[in-house]
């Protein structure tokens, strides 16, 4: 059977693990990707050039040429409504059924199923299911007993089946499908990985704390499942000799809750792979050793997620436990190896106020190998501990968590959600004076703090100088260099009639559903008229 999945924005590790999966149990798998241009939910956003750019009928025209015989989204809270509409025209074009997984998909099943355009809903792990779900389909009609899924009859009635356990030696998975992304994806620029799954923490404002919730009492349930070293290790070396990356971003939520794990794969790892990489970590597991042998393998950062530096608010709020001596302790360490660091800070917490960013800008502005901070606004997600917080503060309307469930909120990366606007022109002045400091040596962060000369931000045209910042991070950061060059990248593909992305490869030729193409040479067109699938 074939599956199509239809993505946009960024990179999708998930669906690279499910794919290779499935090619191995016989099926086909194929991608119909929109890096939707400057509104890619992901660091762009701006919606003037996006509507010129906007490549919707491109993407079902993308899908209907794969000829799938099942369409998945792998939809997050940010990405839902553009996968709904996708959806929708895609149906408008093509009899094919239609299914939903991911993050947003496990935490949100009943808000999806609900959804016309929606035949079907994953409720976890994909690689298992999706491949049972082909091989069903494969025998002439889809089982829906399938355990992992909702399933939507012809006549509305949905069927709820049990979730799955979950995957037990995250080593028996093949690697990830980078062919896949591939010809939509420049992979030399950067390297993406995961060598885990889960998290040791429990953060209120996550959806890993919402995804953990939902599957605490499945089989195999772990906080976290971690790849082997050497499991790892070859991964990265195949895929280096093929693609010849130049640099690996490790986007686990942390990178290792275990010292031996992380002072074993330092030691491989600058022997076998020897190119630079970022990690993402947590106060409580940085360590004088690891975080020794992370700068001599190669680490070029480490992103810390702090967060707030009122312990009030990080425990009351967050489900932070660690204190602010111990989030110290571990800037000691950093500061003293000498490995540089980022660290992100939420702003517009419940609770918090100015005193607290007064603190934190003072600690900023006193360290010399922090050389980025990145302030989020925040941004409420489906099912999360901090909405109930944030209802019982005041600090958000209850009417509004149907819009949360939805994805309807604003990206953290952008706007955030919604504030009082006297609020919200406090917490951009703060996320201007946070961004300015990575441009900044120390003894001018310091004058800036001193001189309380960032008030002026207060009055300054925020979306502006924002974007002037991350432009100029271009120059100086290995993250946004690359995605500045997979930018342009992307740009000149939609001038390349051999690709997929082609500005004019339309749907001009296509009627509906119910009637053939104009021209059946040159469309490809696959109906799946068989409404038992359905």
């Amino acid at each position: 059977m074939r599956i199509t999945f239809v993505m946009m924005g960024w990179e999708n590790l998930s669906v690279q693990y499910i794919s290779s999966y499935l090619k191995e149990r016989g099926h086909e798998v194929r991608l119909a990707y929109d890096q939707s241009l400057f509104e890619d939910k992901n660091y762009l956003s701006m919606p003037f050039l996006a509507r010129i750019f906007d490549q919707g009928d491109n993407i079902v025209k993308q899908v209907i040429d794969t000829e799938p015989d099942l369409v998945c989204f792998s939809v997050m809270s940010v990405t839902h409504q553009w996968s709904l509409k996708t959806a929708e025209e895609i149906k408008k074009y093509m009899n094919v059924p239609i299914l939903f997984g991911g993050i947003h998909a496990i935490i949100c099943p009943e808000e999806i199923i609900a959804k016309d355009q929606v035949d079907m809903v994953c409720l976890g792990e994909g690689e298992y299911a999706l491949a049972d779900l082909l091989d069903s389909m494969e025998k002439g009609a889809i089982d829906k007993s399938l355990d992992g899924f909702y399933f939507k009859k012809a006549n509305g009635e949905v069927i709820r089946n049990k979730k799955r356990g979950l995957i037990a030696d995250m080593d028996t998975m093949p690697f990830p499908d980078k062919e896949l992304f591939a010809p939509f994806i420049p992979i030399k620029n950067y390297y993406l990985a995961v060598t885990n799954r889960g998290c040791p923490f429990s953060c209120s404002y996550c959806s890993v704390s919402a995804q953990d919730a939902v599957e605490k009492d499945l089989e195999n349930f772990k906080k976290v499942r971690e790849r082997s070293v050497d499991n790892v290790l070859e991964e990265l070396r195949i895929n280096k000799a093929k693609y010849g990356y130049k640099w690996i971003d490790f986007r686990n939520p942390v990178f290792s809750p275990s010292k031996d794990w992380i002072l074993e794969f330092c030691e491989k790892y600058k022997e076998q792979i020897n190119v630079p990489f970022r990690i993402f970590s947590h106060p409580l597991l940085i360590r004088e050793d690891t975080s020794i042998a992370l700068k001599e393998a190669g680490c070029f950062a480490i992103q810390m997620g702090l967060e707030s530096y009122d312990p009030d608010v990080r425990n009351k709020f967050l489900h932070r436990i660690e204190t602010n001596e111990q989030i110290n302790k571990a800037i000691g360490i950093m500061e003293k190896v000498g490995v540089t660091y980022s660290m992100d800070y939420i702003l517009n917490l419940p609770g918090q106020e100015e005193p607290e960013l007064i603190e934190v800008g003072k600690l900023f502005s006193g360290l010399k190998y922090l050389y980025r901070v990145s302030p989020f606004l925040l941004t409420y997600l489906p099912k999360l501990k901090i909405n109930e917080y944030a209802m019982q503060e005041g600090a958000l309307d209850p009417k509004e968590e149907k819009n949360i469930n939805q994805g309807l909120q604003g990206s953290y990366m952008d706007i955030g959600s919604d504030m009082e606007k006297n609020r919200r022109k406090l917490m951009q002045t703060y996320k201007l004076f946070f961004r300015l400091m990575s441009f900044m040596p120390r003894w001018m962060k310091q004058l800036t703090f001193k001189t309380k000369i960032y008030h002026m931000f207060y009055y300054l045209p925020f979306d502006f100088i924002l974007r002037l910042f991350d432009l100029s991070m271009v120059f100086r950061d290995y993250d946004a260099n690359a995605y500045a060059r997979n930018y342009w990248w992307w740009f000149s593909k939609r001038f390349n009639s051999k690709h997929p992305s082609y500005f004019f490869n339309n749907l001009k030729a296509f009627r509906g559903p119910n009637d053939p193409p104009k021209n059946r040479n040159s469309i490809k067109l696959s109906l799946a008229e068989d409404r038992s699938l359905l």
